[in-house]
């Protein structure tokens, strides 16, 4: 759910919508080496992507300050995006397994970007 911000006569700015500032469950991510598809735990908390066997055990972290998300086009049925930390080392495969539930994710994963004081100039776009 995006977060919707409303300005009111005196100008003070107050929140319609909750923010979905700890977005979590289980998404697939394809790993470094084999390139196969494995199950895991992903929350969204404050600038970072957490992610772990399960939800006690969340021992990895995507940096999302400067991040670019990208949709994976051209694979029908698949409801894949890219996540490229702003050091470009390495690039993150992550899938949904939904359109409704993909689009939860990215623009969870925009508001954070969007949230952190750190926040690069990079626009961010959830189709």
């Amino acid at each position: 759910m995006m977060a919707v911000v409303s300005a009111t006569s005196n100008g003070a700015v107050e929140n319609s919508l909750a923010i979905n500032e700890d977005k979590k469950g289980w998404l697939s991510k394809r790993t470094y080496f084999t390139h196969r598809w494995k199950t895991a735990w992903f929350q969204v908390k404050e600038s970072q992507l957490l992610y772990g066997e399960n939800e006690e055990k969340l021992l990895k972290t995507i940096n999302l300050v400067g991040a670019v998300v990208e949709t994976v086009e051209g694979r029908d049925g698949s409801f894949e995006w890219t996540i490229t930390p702003k050091d470009r080392k390495r690039t993150f495969f992550v899938r949904a397994g939904c359109a409704a539930e993909q689009k939860e994710w990215m623009e969870a994963i925009c508001e954070a970007q969007l949230r952190s004081r750190d926040h690069a100039t990079n626009a961010c776009v959830v189709q």
